[in-house]
This record gives structure tokens, C-alpha cells and sequence, in this order.
């Protein structure tokens, strides 16, 4: 492998890592909503905590308000985003309400391709998002 084979890339990997890292940003609300569904699960169906003192009751709270200032940080991520408005929404569709990128693509009129093409770059806007808001990493 030449040189100029192995400077693109490790130009390559960086771009790769932001897209996974603003994937996983944008799959983050999912899994909150998720911890959201299951507090209120065992809110409902153990009762309030009777057992459990105030500070872990405060604690679990904490967590809570932590979660959902999380999922509000990512909708407002999302529409912040300079991708266009077919790319948020997008970005909106799949990663907030969980369609299928195929779906999707009928939601907004464009062919199946065409929305998988969109969401790579709205991926890659959202991960330049990212790292601007972040700062530079560091190895």
C-alpha cells in the first residue's frame, strides 16, 4: 500500500467515526424514550418507591428530568441542522418516530434510494454538527 493509499484512509476513518457518532447521537432518543416507557412501567406496577428513601427518590427524579432534557437536546438538534427541510425530516422521521428509511422515503415523495442517499447526508451534516458543537477530538 503507498503512502497516498494510507493517508486517504486514515482521512477516511475520521468522517466514518463522526457518521456512527451522529448515528448514535440520533439513536439516543429511542433508547431514552425507551428508559421513559420503562420507569413508567415500574412507577405503575411497583407503586411509588415505598421502600426507597427520599434521596434515591430524588435521585431517580434527577434521572428522569436528565433523560428527557436529552430527547428535547436531540429534536432541537435535528431542526437546527443546515440539511434542508426533506433532510430533517427525515432524520426526524426515522430516528424520533422510528419509520423505516423505505417508509419514509413515501412520507416525503422520493424514491427509496433517493432517502437512503439523504440520510447519509444529513448523517454527515449532523456529524460535522457534532463535532463543532463538541470541539476537536482528542486520541
Amino acid at each position: 500500500m503507498s503512502e497516498n493509499d494510507v493517508d486517504r484512509e486514515t482521512k477516511r476513518m475520521p468522517a466514518c467515526d463522526g457518521l456512527e457518532a451522529a448515528r448514535e447521537y440520533l439513536e439516543s432518543y429511542r433508547h431514552g424514550c425507551r428508559m421513559l416507557r420503562a420507569d413508567k412501567y415500574a412507577r405503575d406496577f411497583f407503586g411509588g418507591g415505598a421502600e426507597r428513601d427520599a434521596d434515591e427518590l430524588r435521585s431517580d427524579d434527577a434521572d428522569i428530568s436528565l433523560i428527557r432534557a436529552r430527547l428535547c437536546s436531540v429534536r432541537s438538534f435535528i431542526s437546527s441542522l443546515g440539511c434542508g427541510e426533506t433532510g430533517r425530516m427525515l432524520l426526524y422521521y426515522h430516528y424520533i418516530r422510528g419509520i423505516p428509511v423505505a417508509e419514509c422515503a413515501e412520507m416525503l415523495d422520493i424514491s427509496r434510494a433517493g432517502a437512503f442517499r439523504l440520510r447519509r447526508r444529513a448523517l454527515a451534516v449532523a456529524a460535522r454538527a457534532l463535532s463543532a458543537k463538541n470541539g476537536p477530538r482528542r486520541v
